[in-house]
């Protein structure tokens, strides 16, 4: 089983919203979109009892709900084996779910099946109002049957979720804090799961364990320094106490019980000794976690049990390298997963059809694909570098503000060059350069595609802008994304015949000085002064040594920095739509004054 869809109103910041999922689901998107929202909703939903947290009025849209004020949610469960409800009492029957049909081509559930592809589903629903009198949330989560109006809270109120069908759901979810160092111990109710899901209870081994701390070899109150003390006072009780018991002293209360929420995790390096999980990284303690909910969810599904995780943040202490194991590891052994992220790696890891642009705007969540449709075999070849070899670069642009699109990837690679080493120089006092890089996220323009690209991102991203050269391909650039049904929100274009060299040469200008060490970098620069640099620029498109030469020449030179974070705050107005000096807007469209 998994998800097909859920419906939020009248969440915390979602008034309203409406997604779809595919098997492997990752929520992508800046802060306060609502990708933490999206998975505590599903844990309403779906989530056992001690996974849901206590409801206050915060969790309702404008955090001041009114009598009236209703949360809504409601989750499409489908993929149940076979397609036929008289295979699943247990989910369809009188008192239980009313079968629906799932079309996954329109994201539509239909009351009877008319078309052999639609697949069984049911809806399950949790409603929720805040109750002024008491100042409490009441919550009801049911089957939910239909759409039209009805109060779950009512009477005659709707079929209620068993329990053993949220068990049969297995629905687990890791939440971004996750250092627990008792995570393989008794107080665990994951560690206890898993070992009833493996029949592994080791009664022999604790109750041998229990007898020992009883009868130690070695007693606490036997010590010479301690025996002493202890002695006197069974002296003092016997006293007053006819046949009065003898005071000792053990680690434990030495019932089996006891014992097990006393065993704490360890972990050994060699032949050392062993250090508490408590001292340990919180790498270490985080993928210990990981791993056990995973055997957890590899015994459910040889039980043949459901098992959807829901993970918030894998990168969270873990290298890159070991990231993507535990991403790949998680979607194998699970129905399905729902990962939130914001590191480009890990999105850039999953189908693209299933990563998930989260935008809200006033509390209207939306949920776009990063690539609505798979790429068919004749796709062409900048697709196919644009949507896969670059799926990183293109996923952490769009997490940005605005989107910039250059007219080709030299354009891309040597904005990001300069950028880089200009950052570094620059302090904590808010130089011009850090807002770019804050604010605009820059796509690796495939084959001069602009228009095409452009195209594509305004499906996901509210602010995608365009930036062309000045020559007679810009300017027919220009005209095309003028017409496009949906223009980008800024076009912004280098000065007639001028290109990004240029803008480069611009600040180079600010004190040919700058240049004159370039020669020992670049042995093939004919002339080393900014007009021959900018001419070999032009000649060498795309060449990283000399881009980086270029760049450091910029950051070693004061003058040279301060027109190069100029040039770049004035880009990030630009994409804004905020006015300034070097930038002129001629028919609509943003020119370069240098």
């Amino acid at each position: 089983m998994r998800v097909a869809d859920l419906s939020i109103k009248n969440y915390r910041g979602v008034r309203e919203g409406h997604l779809r999922f595919k098997s492997h689901v990752v929520l992508v998107g800046g802060n306060n979109t609502g990708k933490t929202t999206v998975i505590e909703a599903l844990t309403l939903l779906l989530g056992r009892d001690r996974l849901i947290r206590d409801l206050t009025e915060h969790d309702f849209f404008g955090s001041d709900p009114q009598p009236a004020d209703r949360m809504h949610l409601v989750a499409t469960i489908t993929d149940f084996d076979g397609d036929d409800p008289n295979a699943h009492p247990d989910w369809f029957r009188d008192g239980r779910a009313v079968p629906k049909w799932w079309d996954e081509t329109t994201g539509v559930v239909n009351p009877a099946q008319t078309d052999a592809s639609w697949r069984l589903c049911c809806q399950i629903g949790v409603q929720a109002y805040f109750d002024r009198p008491s100042l409490t949330v009441e919550v009801v989560r049911y089957f939910h049957d239909h759409d039209g109006a009805i109060d779950p809270f009512d009477d005659d109120s709707p079929v209620g979720v068993p329990p053993k069908l949220i068990q049969q759901f297995g629905f687990f979810l890791v939440r971004a804090s996750r250092t627990w160092d008792r995570v393989l111990s008794w107080g665990s109710e994951l560690f206890r799961r898993t070992l009833q899901a493996a029949a592994a209870q080791p009664a022999g081994a604790i109750l041998a364990q229990r007898d020992q701390l009883r009868t130690p070899e070695r007693a606490i109150e036997d010590d010479a320094q301690i025996a002493p003390l202890i002695n006197s006072v069974n002296d003092e009780v016997a006293r007053c106490i006819a046949g009065s018991p003898k005071l000792t002293l053990r680690v434990t209360n030495t019932d089996s019980r006891s014992v097990l929420e006393a065993v704490s995790p360890h972990y050994t390096v060699g032949d050392g000794m062993s250090v508490p999980a408590a001292r340990q990284g919180n790498g270490l303690i985080s993928l210990q976690g990981l791993f056990l909910l995973l055997e957890l969810g590899r015994l459910r599904a040889e039980a043949g049990e459901g098992f959807t995780m829901a993970l918030e943040e894998p990168e969270l202490h873990l290298p890159p390298a070991t990231q993507q194991q535990l991403v790949l590891r998680v979607q194998a052994l699970t129905s399905q997963t729902f990962i939130t992220t914001h590191s480009p790696t890990i999105a850039a890891m999953a189908d693209p059809t299933s990563v998930l642009l989260l935008r809200n705007v006033e509390g209207k969540l939306t949920a776009e694909p990063f690539l609505a449709q798979k790429l068919v075999p004749a796709a062409a070849n900048w697709q196919r570098k644009f949507y896969q070899h670059n799926r990183t670069e293109v996923i952490d642009a769009l997490m940005h503000t605005a989107v910039l699109v250059p007219e080709g990837r030299s354009d891309h690679l040597l904005l990001k060059t300069v950028l880089r080493p200009l950052m570094l120089r620059q302090g904590w006092s808010g130089e011009h350069a850090h807002s770019f890089g804050l604010e605009v996220g820059v796509v690796p323009t495939e084959d001069a595609k602009v228009v095409e690209t452009a195209r594509d991102l305004l499906r996901v991203h509210p602010r995608v802008c365009c930036l062309v050269d000045g020559d007679d391909e810009g300017q027919r650039y220009v005209r095309e994304l003028a017409g496009l049904a949906q223009p980008p929100s800024v076009v912004i274009r280098w000065p007639d015949g001028q290109m990004i060299e240029d803008a480069i040469g611009w600040i180079l200008d600010a004190d040919a000085v700058s240049v004159t060490n370039l020669r020992n970098d670049i042995p093939a620069l004919v002339a080393a002064d900014v007009a021959g640099v900018v001419a070999h620029m032009k000649t060498k498109k795309c060449d990283l040594v000399l881009y980086e030469a270029v760049a450091e020449a910029i950051s070693e030179n004061e003058a040279c920095r301060v027109r190069a974070s100029e040039l770049f705050q004035t880009l990030t107005n630009a994409c804004t739509g905020v006015a300034s000096d070097r930038f002129a807007v001629v028919d609509q469209v943003w020119v370069f004054q240098p």
